[in-house]
């Protein structure tokens, strides 16, 4: 699938928290969404006056030499659910041709392939002058074709998934300041295809009663729905005293419950996001204040259940009073987090904030940075990492305490670079996503995934290396080893079993290999060839410790650019047709292929 050029990332840094948050990207992206959290291409934002508090729930991406490649690029579109991968977001083939976008208003993609995947989008420009911007763009990922279980004799079942995304986005810059306005709708249909492992096990061996096997839904779409609508104001660089302002709103409805006679919950989530800076005496003293109150309505029956044991209408606060300073070698923020959360959750929080970069010579960077935060389990992030879940069981909000990591960033000789750090994190409440296990009412859904939440440490140790040859080979490699100890937290009484004394971070990989390869053997073409490893998953069922298969996806894609305003691609996904789940019981789309055309106007 693919990947929007931004992801709205929620959860604590870390391959961990990462993963806690659930590979998120299964819907696209973004992954980020999303994961297919796809923004306007065309847009580009004003640069802010106040900087941003810098509050990420991982570790924060390598941050590349930047090479001016005029491409527009598209998410993968490799299976019905990319795994949100800890490492850079490699385009699985530079499906654009070199067009320079910037010279156009708009632009239009659209693709289609086997299992009836297909991959659209279409944007423009209606305003782009000194003082108003206006963009607005449409995005499309659907795929309708049968999936193979690679663990149940060979059974297929047809996977459903379309996920529909409009946004509008308008500023205006008056002399003192710059207003924007904006709102996203996002149209998310699914179904659960996975093999019904609930039904197996609603009557077991420790029943006194006949077995009864209740047939589970799998060809019903549940609907998920998302409105967001934000209003900001933010000063133009001009004064000593610099801030932004954003007020938003986030309105996240789930069509149905266990069962088609049982409507899902509404998430309303309302928020501000405030940032100061001052500039006294050439001294930049800050803060940033971020506030979210949630709030929760489920059906009647639901709310009612003695056992319920849902979402609940709380809030989160976090305040970030903070000092920068920088010169030609060296750059620090240095911060502490004050969060609180209220609820049945109520907690104080407190963690540090600072980064720094070092100019060690002149191609040489020595950075590294400790944040601590809270982590925004909420319905509609949990949605955007695994659809899948179950909402009728809460998902604490995530502490941590301590999220560092140290690195070397070199460019040894021109367009080669190298990148090595290790990193080492304290998470109270981790979410991972396991298959459940509970009795189930007959003909739900099925197959649901809950959030399991020990708390962690976790290290981490990886490199990373890019080489641009002008402008006719690119290649790049990344390397991660994560190694975690886990212990039973908050809010997994319902777990139990051999499982427990010997916990995992299931669902996501001990090792990590991203890489990517692109030639262009003559001005107009591109060929890229790229893979993903993820080896050593473990997923928890029935207190078993189960081991999953590794993640093997090799692409190849061919761009060929017509002209300056057409463009066509031909891609080939998991080249291997490895059968491979994202989530247990969720096998991913084997071999396939994809035909598109890209214009720009």
């Amino acid at each position: 699938m693919r990947t929007d050029n931004r992801i709205r990332i929620c959860a604590a840094a870390v391959l961990l928290l990462s993963c806690s948050l659930g590979l998120r990207a299964q819907d696209d992206r973004e992954n980020t969404d999303e994961k297919l959290r796809r923004e306007l291409t065309l847009e580009r934002e004003y640069d802010p006056g106040v900087q941003d508090a810098d509050k990420v729930n991982r570790l924060p991406e390598v941050k590349d030499p930047q090479v001016t490649k005029h491409k527009i690029e598209y998410s993968r579109f490799t299976t019905t659910a990319d795994p949100d991968r800890e490492i850079i977001t490699l385009p699985s083939g530079r499906v654009m041709t070199d067009i320079p976008y910037n010279r156009n208003r708009g632009y239009f993609h659209y693709g289609i392939g086997t299992h009836l995947n297909m991959d659209g989008d279409v944007g423009y420009h209606f305003l782009d002058n000194a003082t108003d911007r206006l963009n607005a763009l449409l995005s499309l990922r659907s795929t309708h074709g049968n999936v193979r279980y690679n663990d149940w004799g060979g059974q297929k079942q047809r996977a459903k998934y379309t996920d529909i995304r409009g946004a509008v986005h308008y500023a205006h810059r008056f002399a003192p300041l710059t207003f924007r306005l904006g709102g996203q709708y996002r149209y998310n249909t699914f179904n659960y295809y996975g093999f019904p492992l609930d039904s197996i096990y609603r009557l077991g061996p420790w029943s006194m009663a006949p077995a009864v096997i209740y047939p589970a839904d799998r060809d019903r779409n549940q609907r998920n729905q998302t409105f967001d609508a934000y209003f900001g104001l933010q000063s133009n660089d001009t004064t000593d005293l610099s801030y932004r302002l954003d007020l938003s709103y986030l309105r996240f409805v789930q069509r149905y419950g266990h069962t088609a006679q049982i409507d899902g919950l509404q998430e309303n989530r309302f928020s501000l996001n405030l940032g100061l800076l001052a500039n006294i005496d050439d001294r930049y003293f800050g803060l940033d204040a971020i506030a979210h109150l949630f709030n929760y309505v489920y059906p009647a029956t639901v709310r009612n259940a003695v056992d319920f044991n849902g979402y609940r209408s709380h809030a989160q606060i976090t305040l970030t009073p903070y000092y920068r300073y920088f010169d030609e070698l060296f750059n620090l923020r240095l911060g502490i987090n004050l969060g609180l959360v209220t609820g049945d959750s109520a907690k104080f929080f407190a963690g540090p904030a600072i980064r720094f970069e070092a100019k060690l010579a002149d191609r040489t960077l020595l950075y590294g940075r400790a944040d601590g935060n809270i982590g925004m389990n909420d319905a509609a992030s949990i949605a955007d990492r695994n659809r899948y879940v179950d909402h009728t069981l809460k998902v604490r909000p995530s502490r941590t305490w301590l999220d560092a990591e140290l690195g070397v960033r070199s460019g040894i000789v021109p367009g080669l670079w190298l990148d090595a750090f290790a990193g080492y994190a304290v998470i109270k409440s981790a979410a991972f996503f396991v298959p459940s296990d509970y009795l189930g009412e007959p003909y739900d859904f099925g197959n649901y995934h809950v959030a399991f939440q020990p708390d962690a440490t976790w290290m981490r140790l990886g490199a990373a290396l890019k080489y641009a040859y002008r402008q006719t080979v690119d290649f790049s490699v990344k390397a991660v080893y994560n190694r975690g100890t886990f212990r039973k937290g908050e809010g997994n009484s319902w777990l139990s079993g051999a499982g427990m004394s010997n916990m995992k971070p299931y669902g996501c990989p001990a090792v990590e290999v991203n890489a990517d390869l692109t030639v262009r053997p003559i001005t107009p073409l591109s060929l890229t060839l790229d893979y993903y490893l993820g080896a050593r998953r473990v997923t928890l069922f029935h207190g078993d410790n189960i081991k999953m298969s590794d993640l093997h996806d090799l692409n190849f894609t061919a761009a060929y650019n017509i002209n300056d305003t057409f463009g066509a691609y031909l891609k080939f996904t998991n080249i291997l047709s490895r059968g491979q789940d994202l989530w247990y019981g969720y096998p991913m789309q084997r071999f396939g292929f994809m035909g598109g055309i890209n214009i720009n106007f």
